[in-house]
């Protein structure tokens, strides 16, 4: 699972920033061409967990201090913060996670909190506005994963969607429009034998893409499924092994790309049909974190983020794995006419491969119905064929009886 201390921001020119907690402090470095600069202090005396969020002005950090009281820094640069407080009334929240978002003038809150059963938190929402803070709302109950509770990823300007546990082998998910407030309804995503030990999920406009571990007693499986619309696919059982961990799963030039660690060892799978069949199990040959932990990886409202984690080495400055579509020079790029006539033609060619198959089904369907019709026809005949020799026999019987 991600680790909550470490986070790692695209921006919207393509720089990359890490943040992170250390001795009691929230520290930001930018990676340049040479490496990563110096460490640049956000705030201190701070409990470890905070959360990050970047509009189209500014970068917002939400954090508590030792005490639990909340506080906000906001940088248009990331170097220079400005910090307020959020008030006291969601105190406490020291140990837990947030996902934080600004919209306008108001800042949304998702936040877990601890009920009377135990091993069941709630999972709490409220906005601050105003200088203050709305009732807080409960969205659900729900079982907290270990290191990450639950995950949130922003759709659009004001779209979210929630994925958390419903069921100690159940996730699920649930849509929130902030703006206007409108709760979707829960929607379980898979169900597994046993808790998952670890799952990277991330969404494209079409499927949420979803890559899991199920670790049994004498296996481990990595497992992957997507949702469309709203059906989910059948598992995909990629490999068994041991010792797998820290599954990983990013989208790369219309791609699917999955990556885990076997005892260490990298392993890739990709697909080439978003999702529909993969090529073979690979070593992952390029460099990567000797080892190997995953962080949450966050974009800007309209930049291009592929990925929803990050691989870092924690033993060598919580360096990251840098795909290749995390350059600056990518993140520039806008999609072309070409590009979207591209996806169109694609868009088209699969709903005609559909439709195809749809039609191959129902006429295959229609001679198996009309195969049927014809023997309950013939087995119609025969039986009314039978019924009128018996009849027939029985009126001879009658006439015969009377006769004599």
């Amino acid at each position: 699972m991600q680790n909550p201390h470490v986070k790692y921001l695209k921006t919207k020119n393509g720089s990359f920033y890490l943040f992170y907690f250390e001795q009691g402090s929230i520290l930001c470095r930018r990676y340049a061409a040479d490496g990563w600069e110096n460490a640049g202090k956000v705030a201190e005396k701070t409990a470890p967990v905070f959360s990050l969020c970047q509009n189209e002005t500014a970068a917002h950090l939400l954090y508590s201090d030792i005490e639990g009281k909340l506080f906000m820094a906001s940088s248009a640069d990331l170097i220079h913060w400005e910090h307020r407080s959020m008030q006291e009334e969601l105190h406490g929240r020291a140990n837990g996670k947030y996902f934080f978002l600004p919209i306008a003038d108001s800042f949304h809150l998702i936040y877990h909190q601890p009920t009377e059963s135990t091993g069941v938190d709630s999972l709490m929402y409220s906005v601050f506005r105003n200088g203050k803070w709305d009732t807080p709302y409960q969205i659900d109950r729900f079982l907290p994963m270990p290191g990450t509770p639950f995950l949130a990823r922003r759709l659009s300007r004001a779209h979210i969607i929630l994925y958390y546990r419903t069921g100690r082998t159940v996730l699920s998910a649930r849509e929130m429009l902030l703006e206007p407030y409108t709760m979707g309804s829960v929607t379980p995503l898979i169900q597994t034998p046993v808790p998952c030990s670890d799952l990277s999920i991330v969404n494209d406009t079409e499927k949420i893409h979803l890559l899991y571990i199920v670790r049994g007693m004498f296996r481990t499986q990595v497992v992957y499924q997507y949702k469309h619309t709203s059906a989910i696919s059948t598992p995909r059982i990629l490999w068994e092994d041991s010792g797998c961990d820290h599954c990983l799963i990013t989208l790369q030039n219309n791609r699917v790309i999955l990556m885990w660690t076997v005892n260490g060892q990298p392993l890739r799978c990709i697909s080439e049909n978003g999702g529909s069949s993969f090529g073979a199990v690979e070593k992952y040959t390029d460099p990567f974190p000797t080892k190997c932990r995953k962080a949450e990886l966050l974009g800007a409202e309209h930049a291009a983020c592929n990925a929803t984690e990050c691989y870092f080495d924690p033993d060598q400055g919580n360096t990251p794995l840098i795909y290749p579509s995390h350059t600056p020079q990518e993140a520039k790029t806008e999609p072309s006419e070409a590009d979207y006539s591209r996806a169109f033609i694609a868009l088209q060619k699969q709903h005609k491969q559909q439709l195809e198959e749809m039609s191959a089904l129902l006429a295959q369907r229609s001679e198996e119905l009309a195969a049927v019709n014809a023997r309950w026809k013939a087995q119609t005949e025969k039986l009314e064929t039978a019924l009128s020799r018996l009849q027939q026999e029985n009126d001879a019987l009658r006439a015969a009886s009377a006769d004599s």
